[in-house]
Order: structure tokens, then C-alpha cells, then sequence
């Protein structure tokens, strides 16, 4: 029987969002645009239950009563919770609100790069107006400030939702919008964890940046920190924040590299930062007051890319694509007039300052600077060569990201080649911080505040010492005695410490994905959850979970690439799912036809 046609009961014409952070939201918003298809039904209101800890203040990532010292690494114009026409959607569209038109009243700027609390209070104002938009007879919202921890119900039938406060609600469908979950230690996390209790000393384990104590960090003396993307980021603006510093702007002939001089709070820890690859993320170009248009791939493009996709032995990055990444940059470059920074060992250098492999460099502290202050350099200015080259690789990133979503790569090459070191290298260009904050880290390494590994960092414990010891390659060996690990938590569903994933598993209810190449067939397991299509879970006995419909990070498998906000103009994945989910929400609760 179709969900428009079933008989009476007491949950009817009811769905629930869980999660109210940006997908949360979005599927909120969709389904309000729904209720105003000619299509909809009558008999009564759909009801929505949003369920979040933190419902109405932007979700917990997001939440607009956090410090402002968090930032965005993308730019205010680069954010909306609106489809446009690139999304190419079935509902209507009315409001265009951008997060840059949002801050404009704050004083913010296109290019300029907003607090995690202004993007909270954004999503807290799109959820109000979809609020105000919706027609209580056709469409009614309800919130409600907790955690779901369990979701029962068959397969294709009504789905009971308990939450942490004991109620119950009862709904025909429910979305689950999760973000980054926390997990359980993994091996090395539980050494260093055991080790700090015997020596009386300190492990922070992966976490959200909201989550950790940064004021135990100080009065350490040495804190080897793991990880040197946009957590660590963060963590110097936590940590700096806590201990009562200040950066004071410096100008004249003797301003040091950074502009800024770092005056400590007086309990500040060494910080000896590395991490696999080495390679920390460089600053995203100043482009205020307007940002370019997205650069259009001329030699990867979309056609390449899906005839790259059909090859039945499959593609390997490194002979296949690797050569039309280089040969982009080349054209890009000789077409603005820097032939001679348009050979491949120039560019191969850009990318991959340490190496592909991420192997032991000499004088690693020393050339990490450097390649912080030429970037710093290049993206203040900003430089013209520098700036095309950003534009290039988040073109190409997406277009690699799509040949991976279409099972084009062999496994063998999205282990040894992808996950090996593209991605990284990927990140360090098109993920990296403001340029404000790349100021500071330089600011405390000029205060002797940083030190650098290189590639390779290892962290041990000198059981004599008793004390953590970090090593890189054949460099020398540091004592330290806290360890940060500078980086979220892994998708791992068999280490999810959600509830409500917690009583999926011991069900049989879910399962972890795994990924088969072209070519070989070849399967490789992921922490991913494993869904049919790309909502719905599938039990370990191979049921579909047709009336659960998972969206975002726990599921990036089948929904690779996905980003944690939506960019105007480029048919942005999050907007796209949240209006896929939101129709089927409102399919099962017989509010829109199934056909």
C-alpha cells in the first residue's frame, strides 16, 4: 500500500529531522517549499519533528553561542541555504539569501570570512523564516531541544523515535542529518590515553574543536600536536584565546614576516606540530572585496571525466589523470602569461612541497616556514600566479571527486594515489584557513612558540622519561609531555558512539559500506554506512531501511565529496540531497503523491 493511501492512525501525515545543523535545516526549508506544491494533500497539516540538542541555534557544529574566535574557511558569499537554478530542483525557490547578505548589516563583506557563530546565527534565521513561510493548515514545525537515541520501526512501515528525555514520537519517515560523530579510541589514541594516566600526563583524543578543554593545555611545557589542517588551525586560535595572549600588528622595516608580535598570556606550552604528510594548509588568497568566478576546467572536463568514468579496466590516477591535472595548470598558467612557471617539475613542487610519499626531509622546521611565509606572501598580495593556481585545483578537485563517486579509480589507486596524498594535497590549497590565521601560527613560531617535524611525525613513550617523545624521519627526538590530536574523528561506524547508531548495530540494523573499483572489482572496506541508493540503510541480513534516510558524513561513501556548506552557483550536493529527502519525507507521510 503507498504511503498516500494509508488507512488512518495516529501518526499519520508525521516525519522527522534529526539533526538541525546546515542538512537538518536544509530538508526543513525543502520541505516547507513542498507544502506550497499544487500537489500537496489535504487532511490535515504534515507534522515535522526537528530534533537537536542544539534546535534553533544553528546545530551543535554551528551553534551561535560558541567564541567568535572560530572561523569559517570559506568566504560569507560562498555559503547559502537556498538552491538556485545550478541545482536544478523540482520546488519552488523563493528566498536567495546568502550568507553574505545575511552579514552585510554586521559590516562583513563577500570575501571576508565569518565566525562558526555567524553562520549559526544564519541557519537559526533560515530556520525562523521557513518557520514564518510555512502554512500551519498545510505544514507545522516542531522543535524539540534533545537527542534522538534510537529510531525502531520496520522497514517500510512507521518509525518510532525515542530521545533522551524519555519521550517517544511516532513518524512515518525520518531524515537523519548526524554531521561528525564522536568515536571510540582507536589503538594509538588508547596508547597515548594509557600512557598519560601512568605518567601523569595529558591526551586530548580527536574531537569537534568545541569539545576540547584548551586551557589544559596550558602551563605544559611541550604538546606534541597531531594533525596540521584546519583543527589545528583552530586550536592556536583556542589555545592563544584561553591563555590571554594577543597579536598586536607590527609595521615598518623591522615587522617580522608575519606583520603580527604574539604577547603571551604567560602560560603558553611549545607546540611541536606534524603530522603524515607534513604539509600544513596554506592560507586562502584575499580576494575582498569580490571573489572570481569558479575557473572552468578546459583540459579535465566534465566530458573527459565521464569518459574517463566508462574505462572497464578503470582509471589510474597516476597515468590517466595525473597528467591532465599538470597540463590543466600549464594551459591555465601560459594563458595568463607564466610560461615559465608552466613546467611540470615547478608544479609538482607546488603540490607536493615535501614529496608525494611523505618522506624524511632535512631542515623540515626551517622549510615549513618558508612555505608558510611564501604563501602568506602570495595570498596577501595577492598574487596573480597564486590565485589561479587555487582556482585550478578546486576545479580540480571536484572533478577527481566526481570520477571517485562514479567508481571510476581502481582501489588500488584511490589507497596508493587518493587517499594516499592527492587528497592532502588537495586540502592544503583549496581547504585552507583566512589568512589571518596563518599570520598567527607564524606569529608564534617567531615567538619560539612552534616547531615543525615534516612529514612523518611518530609519537612513542619513553617509559624512563616518562614522558611522550615525537620523532620525524632522522630528525631529532622531542620530549613532551601532553599530546593533542589535532584532527575530527574518522568515519567509523563500528566505533560510533552514538546511541542511536549504537542500537542500530547490536539490531543488525546497519552496516559498514565497502567500495568496489572498476576493473578488478575489487572491494575495499570504508567506516562508511552502508545505503541503498543514497539515503537508505541496509541491514546487515541486506534489508532496506526505506523509511530511514541518512544524509551527510556517515554516509560519504555514497555521497563522496560532501561539503560542509553550500556554494552558490554550483549546483551545491547538500542543497540537491535536501530536496531529494525532503520529497520522499513527504511522499511516506502522504502528503505529496508517490508518483
Amino acid at each position: 500500500m503507498s504511503p498516500a493511501h494509508h488507512p488512518a492512525h495516529d501518526h499519520a501525515r508525521t516525519v522527522a529531522v534529526i539533526g538541525a545543523g546546515p542538512r537538518g535545516t536544509a530538508v526543513v526549508e525543502r520541505l516547507v517549499a513542498a507544502s506550497n506544491d499544487p500537489r500537496w494533500q489535504g487532511a490535515g497539516p504534515l507534522v515535522v519533528h526537528l530534533i537537536d540538542p542544539h534546535v534553533g541555534q544553528g546545530g551543535s557544529v554551528w551553534r551561535h553561542d560558541q567564541s567568535e574566535v572560530l572561523l569559517m574557511n570559506t568566504t560569507t558569499c560562498q555559503t547559502t541555504m537556498y538552491p538556485d537554478d545550478s541545482c536544478h530542483g523540482v520546488l519552488p525557490a523563493p528566498r536567495q539569501e546568502t550568507l553574505a547578505d545575511h552579514l552585510a548589516a554586521e559590516g562583513l563583506g563577500p570575501a571576508d570570512f565569518a565566525s562558526r557563530a555567524a553562520h549559526g546565527r544564519y541557519l537559526a534565521r533560515v530556520l525562523e523564516r521557513a518557520e514564518a513561510d510555512a502554512d500551519p493548515a498545510r505544514l507545522r514545525i516542531v522543535r524539540h531541544r534533545a537527542e534522538a537515541v534510537d529510531v525502531t520501526g520496520p522497514a517500510d512501515g512507521p518509525q518510532r523515535v525515542r530521545l533522551d528525555d524519555g519521550r517517544v514520537l511516532t513518524a512515518d519517515a525520518v531524515a537523519l542529518a548526524l554531521g561528525h560523530l564522536a568515536t571510540a579510541p582507536g589503538p594509538r589514541s588508547l596508547q597515548y590515553a594509557e600512557a598519560a594516566r601512568r605518567h601523569d600526563l595529558l591526551h586530548v583524543g580527536p574531537a569537534n574543536p568545541l569539545d576540547v578543554d584548551y586551557s589544559s593545555l596550558l602551563g605544559r611545557e611541550a604538546v606534541a600536536v597531531q594533525g596540521m589542517g584546519l583543527n589545528f588551525y583552530d586550536a592556536i586560535g583556542m589555545l592563544t584565546h584561553v591563555a590571554g595572549g594577543r597579536f598586536e600588528e607590527v609595521t615598518g622595516s623591522d615587522a617580522p614576516p608575519s606583520g603580527l608580535r604574539y604577547v603571551p598570556g604567560g602560560r603558553e606550552p611549545l607546540l611541536v606540530v606534524g603530522s603524515r604528510s607534513g604539509m600544513v594548509y596554506r592560507p586562502k588568497p584575499d580576494l575582498s572585496p569580490y571573489m572570481p568566478r569558479p575557473y572552468t576546467p578546459q583540459v579535465l572536463t566534465s566530458e573527459r571525466v565521464l569518459e574517463l568514468a566508462v574505462r572497464p579496466a578503470g582509471v589510474d590516477h597516476e597515468r590517466d589523470v595525473m597528467p591532465l591535472m599538470l597540463a590543466e595548470l600549464r594551459r591555465a598558467l601560459q594563458d595568463m602569461g607564466a610560461t615559465h612557471l608552466a613546467d611540470d617539475e615547478h608544479l609538482q613542487h607546488l603540490l607536493f612541497p615535501f614529496g608525494r610519499r611523505g618522506g624524511p626531509v632535512d631542515h623540515a622546521h626551517q622549510r615549513t616556514v618558508e612555505v608558510l611565509r611564501q604563501a602568506l606572501r602570495a595570498a596577501t598580495e595577492p598574487d596573480p600566479v597564486w590565485v589561479t593556481v587555487y582556482r585550478v585545483l578546486i576545479a580540480l578537485r571536484i572533478q577527481v571527486n566526481r570520477l571517485q563517486d562514479l567508481g571510476a579509480y581502481t582501489t588500488e589507486s584511490v589507497r596508493a594515489d587518493i587517499d594516499g596524498h592527492l587528497r592532502n594535497a588537495f586540502a592544503s590549497w583549496a581547504s585552507g584557513p583566512p589568512v589571518q590565521r596563518v599570520r598567527q601560527l607564524l606569529a608564534l613560531e617567531e615567538a619560539d612558540l612552534v616547531r615543525f617535524t615534516g612529514p612523518g611525525m611518530r609519537i612513542d613513550i619513553d617509559e624512563t622519561a616518562g614522558r611522550f617523545t615525537v620523532r620525524a624521519g632522522g630528525g631529532p627526538v622531542t620530549l613532551c609531555d601532553a599530546v593533542l590530536e589535532a584532527h575530527l574523528p574518522p568515519v567509523d561506524l563500528p566505533a560510533y558512539r552514538s546511541s542511536l547508531l549504537g542500537a542500530w548495530r547490536e539490531r543488525g540494523e546497519v552496516q559498514k559500506d565497502s567500495w568496489a573499483s572498476r576493473g578488478s572489482r575489487r572491494r575495499m572496506l570504508t567506516g562508511s554506512i552502508a545505503v541503498e541508493g543514497l539515503y537508505a540503510p541496509i541491514g546487515a541480513d541486506g534489508t532496506v531501511y526505506e523509511r530511514r534516510l541518512l544524509i551527510g558524513v556517515p554516509v560519504s561513501t555514497a555521497q563522496p565529496g560532501s561539503a560542509i556548506t553550500a556554494e552558490p552557483g554550483t549546483g551545491a550536493q547538500l542543497l540537491r540531497h535536501a530536496e531529494a529527502v525532503a520529497l520522499r519525507l513527504a511522499r511516506a507521510g502522504g502528503a505529496l503523491p508517490t508518483t
